[in-house]
């Protein structure tokens, strides 16, 4: 193995925790060193792949060497100026309710167990994916078209639709069926596939694996830095790493899916610690990944929408929020009966909204009709062995945490999300053509997977808010 192949996983590993120190701060509070890793990795590889795509546009197969520098010298400017800007901070004590005893042995034997069996987890699964070359469909027909053609060319050649690439006399110009898809993803690919000497897709591949562990690790920090036991805090990574569906996209790499799981998952973990802790760079950091979603995959534009619609109605005073609402919702009401009208949205462009239609540019019309699909969308999240028991506890969770909902107003506003993530699913199987992607179990499954671990956040918020509404029940 190459050093530049090692060096490709560690740089981004030092820039990206430097810029997620600089914009986050030196925080008090437990976990912070583990979230700004986790968090940090995942930052570095995206800011990686946009220099690469900056500098490397004709010298693909050099696109680590003509990056590498730049991010190497982002990374070392953010932790002079995060070092400068936070020195006062380092020996600020402890927040008031953070400092706890020592775990009992049980507890510590336990949280080791479990750290045992999530090492071992992402061992066997990046095994696989090391394995074997690009395997589903979607990667080797989509993916990963675009970073090994690149690769194989020379060139960061252009893609077009089908019907332009025919008239095209230029023999540079290329296509594909998802010619339009996003290329942040490519660019991620090719950072790595550079830094191998070639196209070598188990290595490339591998990345997926790094982005799980990454996120487990932002999670167990952000979960405590919350107040969560660390046996408490693991335990929920341990659920979340160990779903079959999320190994399987490890295992099977390609998907862009995960993707998009782990960066909202980022984006709600750093909103989270705003809410509860009001940590003004984490608010920051939270926008910052809810806004790399677009340029992940095409459906990362309404998650980012709805993401940041709970975001501004936080911000809303609260005697504002449900006049806000309303007025919101009846000019779309208006706008819908006049005709129509049309919403900018981030990675999609103008999308076209009117009575019984909505129209995506360069994708495709959706014409609003009933279709009952929910005996297959039942299916796919209480039957089939894709999440384990995950949807039967957050229904049991959210029933034996109702005191927490009433309290906690972090516990409200992550409800909310969860809650137009899951309206916005519900909306696009049961009323457009994607139901056949419900019935045929595919795009169902994979648009569950990338809100998992933002639901997961919302389950750990709740679990923190237990004590001490068994408190006030207790006093009472």
């Amino acid at each position: 193995m190459r050093v530049e192949y090692a060096v490709a996983w560690l740089l981004p590993l030092f820039a990206g925790a430097a810029w997620v120190w600089l914009a986050t701060g030196r925080s008090r509070f437990r976990g912070s060193a583990a979230a700004a890793a986790g968090g940090g990795w995942v930052a570095g590889v995206f800011i990686a792949a946009a220099i690469a795509a900056w500098r490397a546009g004709t010298e693909v197969p050099h696109a680590f060497a003509a990056a590498a520098p730049w991010l190497a010298g982002s990374g070392a400017l953010a932790w002079v100026v995060a070092a400068l800007l936070h020195v006062r901070s380092r020996h600020a004590a402890a927040p008031a309710g953070m400092v706890r005893p020592r775990a009992l042995p049980l507890a510590r034997l336990c949280w080791w167990l479990l750290l045992a069996l999530i090492v071992a987890r992402l061992l066997v699964i990046g095994d696989e994916a090391a394995l074997r070359p690009v395997f589903p469909w979607d990667a080797w027909s989509a993916w990963e078209v675009k970073a090994k053609a690149w690769m194989l060319l020379g060139r960061a050649d252009a893609y077009v639709p089908m019907i332009d690439w025919l008239a095209s006399p230029d023999a540079s110009t290329r296509t594909m069926m998802a010619w339009n898809y996003p290329e942040l993803l490519a660019w991620i690919e090719v950072w790595f596939a550079s830094a191998a000497g070639g196209w070598n897709e188990p290595l490339v591949d591998l990345a997926w694996c790094g982005a799980l562990a990454a996120f487990g690790l932002a999670a167990y920090g952000y979960w405590r830095g919350l107040g969560l036991k660390p046996v408490v805090a693991i335990g929920l990574v341990y659920a979340l790493v160990s779903l079959p569906l999320i190994d399987a996209h490890v295992a099977l790499a390609g998907y862009a899916d995960l993707w998009i799981a782990v960066t909202l998952g980022l984006a709600t973990l750093a909103w989270s610690r705003w809410l509860i802790h009001r940590e003004r760079g984490q608010w920051l950091a939270g926008v910052a990944f809810a806004l790399c979603l677009p340029a992940i995959k095409l459906e990362g534009a309404i998650w980012a929408l709805l993401f940041s619609a709970v975001v501004v109605l936080d911000l809303v005073p609260p005697r504002w929020r449900w006049r806000l609402a309303v007025a919101v919702a009846a000019l779309a009401v208006a706008g819908v009966l006049l005709g129509g009208f049309a919403l900018p949205m981030l990675g999609l462009g103008w999308v076209h909204v009117a009575w019984g239609s909505v129209a995506i540019p360069g994708f495709r019309v959706f014409h609003l009709s009933w279709h009952p699909v929910a005996g297959a969308l039942l299916a796919s999240f209480f039957t089939l062995p894709n999440w384990h028991l995950f949807w039967y506890a957050l229904a049991v969770v959210v029933a034996l945490c109702w005191r927490v909902l009433l309290r906690e107003r972090a516990a409200r506003l992550l409800g909310l999300l969860v809650l137009l993530q899951l309206s916005f699913l519900f909306t696009l199987f049961f009323f457009t053509g994607a139901a056949a992607w419900a019935e045929d179990f595919t795009s169902a499954n994979r648009l569950l997977l990338q809100i998992v671990p933002a639901a997961f956040a919302f389950v750990a918020v709740l679990l923190r808010g237990i004590p001490a509404c068994m408190e006030d029940t207790a006093t009472a």
